[in-house]
């Protein structure tokens, strides 16, 4: 009997501790979130910005014209990758790509984020590691790293 609760036990108890660093992961992105939110706040009071339901926020910079684009849509777009720490810290990418909106090609953050933009529009778009690369490290990004990027829409297409 002790024996066959010992396997049962071990796996409980791996169980809760990876629960307890999930619920610290959540909480770190939580805070991201609040820094973000507060960084908008003091440095771009006078600006349109969208946030989604996602908490994923983006600041226009230079308005766009035409249709928004929406899932489904392809977007030709150059970007620039920055660490978030209160506000843009250090480049990790930059680049220009033609992508389809909802396919899950890119980070959920830059994929969400450009939803409603506009051909032409300049814009940061901000978010917490939840959205980014969570707790992988992917290059010059740290796990749990919260990221801003420039971005640049050139043109959509349906």
């Amino acid at each position: 009997m002790k024996k066959s609760l010992l396997p049962a036990m071990l796996i409980l108890c791996l169980a809760v501790l990876a629960a307890c660093t999930m619920d610290e992961k959540l909480s770190t992105c939580v805070k991201q979130e609040e820094s973000i939110e507060s960084y908008i706040e003091s440095k771009f009071a006078d600006s349109t910005v969208v946030i989604t339901e996602n908490g994923i926020a983006r600041i226009v910079m230079v308005h766009g014209n035409g249709p928004a684009a929406q899932k489904g849509d392809s977007v030709l777009f150059s970007y620039k990758g920055y660490l978030f720490s209160k506000g843009p810290g250090a480049q990790f990418a930059e680049g220009r790509i033609k992508e389809r909106l909802g396919d899950r090609h890119m980070i959920d953050g830059l994929d969400e984020g450009m939803v409603g933009m506009m051909r032409g529009e300049e814009a940061y778009i901000a978010f917490s590691a939840r959205y980014g690369f969570f707790d992988k490290a992917t290059g010059a990004v740290s796990p749990m790293t919260p990221l801003i990027y420039y971005v640049t829409l050139e043109n959509i297409y349906r």
